[in-house]
């Protein structure tokens, strides 16, 4: 590979990724480890994986060879399940290297599959490279584009919609303490990016997901027990947001996505009602709809519909609500 001529260099990168490609295609035949080990094909496999990670140090023709080399892993996870873990800390780590927002997009599922399989077995790898992970989201979300680029503005956007699905996958596969060991500072951070990704951005997928978060967030350190300052955040940031996204004029109530962003947003609404009880209602009732100039019959509305026991009622209120609320 460190051939002097850049032809032969693509070439044999080609020829190295039709070989992991063959590997990844030949493993299509497997559904899972017992097929695999069925077959005595375990070693073969494990063999592979030694033979190809190396590949991802290369520092030329990186994308295609990390491509076949994520693919291949993504088949390993199936078919070697457990015995794959421990090439992932190693491959993570090359993976992170020299990231653009493609890489970081195509990296992010591998990742998911992994802690959507594996849960709490994958906890100690996920507490060391979460913090990574994210510094390398934030660095290229960070970097300034051209005003016109629309290219480099949909690569941010896809990104931003990864960067939640990850958090979706790590916060509904049970792993919320990743998140809360990352230290006081990290934890606003990430809850601060979900709730700019809820409200700012004109994205209803990412929206949607980001209520998602919210709302599992809610459920798990929402109750009297929950870490400090939790409740705190969820009357200044959390409430807020439920209802500043809707509010905006971006926020397209015709359009099916956002309506299904919008049922998100009053699933989190409830889980708060449920989780702090009548000292939610008081807030919505004595602050914080007073400060948006709602007037008092409304509020009374909203409140009740907001303690009706049946979800769907308050799902179809608050779609009203909002059309009524538009100017």
């Amino acid at each position: 590979m460190l051939a002097q001529d850049e032809e032969r260099q693509a070439s044999l990168a080609d020829c190295l990724n039709h070989a992991v490609g063959f590997a990844s295609r030949t493993s299509k035949a497997f559904s899972n480890k017992q097929t695999v080990k069925q077959c005595g094909c375990s070693e073969v496999y494990l063999d592979c994986l030694q033979t190809f990670l190396p590949a991802l140090s290369c520092p030329l023709q990186k994308d295609i060879l990390r491509s076949g080399v994520r693919t291949f892993l993504h088949r390993m996870i199936i078919c070697l399940e457990e015995e794959v873990l421990p090439f992932i800390p190693s491959a993570s780590e090359h993976m992170l290297k020299d990231c653009e927002a493609k890489d970081l997009q195509e990296f992010i599922p591998l990742i998911n599959q992994i802690t959507a399989k594996f849960k709490i077995q994958v906890s100690p790898f996920l507490q060391q490279m979460f913090m990574p992970l994210l510094h390398a989201i934030f660095e290229v979300l960070l970097r300034p584009a051209e005003e016109n680029d629309q290219s480099a503005a949909l690569e941010k956007q896809m990104l931003r919609r990864s960067y939640f699905a990850f958090l979706q996958t790590v916060t509904g596969s049970g792993m919320s303490e990743v998140i809360a060991n990352q230290g006081v500072e990290n934890v606003e951070r990430i809850l601060v990016t979900v709730i700019q990704g809820a409200v700012e951005y004109p994205d209803p997928i990412a929206q949607k997901t980001c209520f998602i978060i919210l709302s599992k967030l809610v459920e798990l350190w929402g109750g009297k027990d929950g870490p400090v300052g939790f409740a705190d955040f969820v009357y200044k940031h959390i409430v807020p947001a439920c209802f500043l996204a809707p509010l905006k004029q971006t926020f397209d109530l015709a359009d099916a996505q956002t309506v299904l962003a919008l049922s998100e947003c009053a699933v989190t609404l409830k889980t708060i009602h449920l989780k702090r009880g009548p000292e939610c209602v008081q807030y919505l009732q004595q602050e914080y709809l007073p400060s948006l100039q709602v007037a008092p019959e409304i509020i009374q509305e909203f409140c009740q519909a907001l303690q009706q026991p049946d979800a769907k009622v308050f799902k179809n209120y608050l779609k009203v609500f909002f059309q009524r609320a538009r100017p």
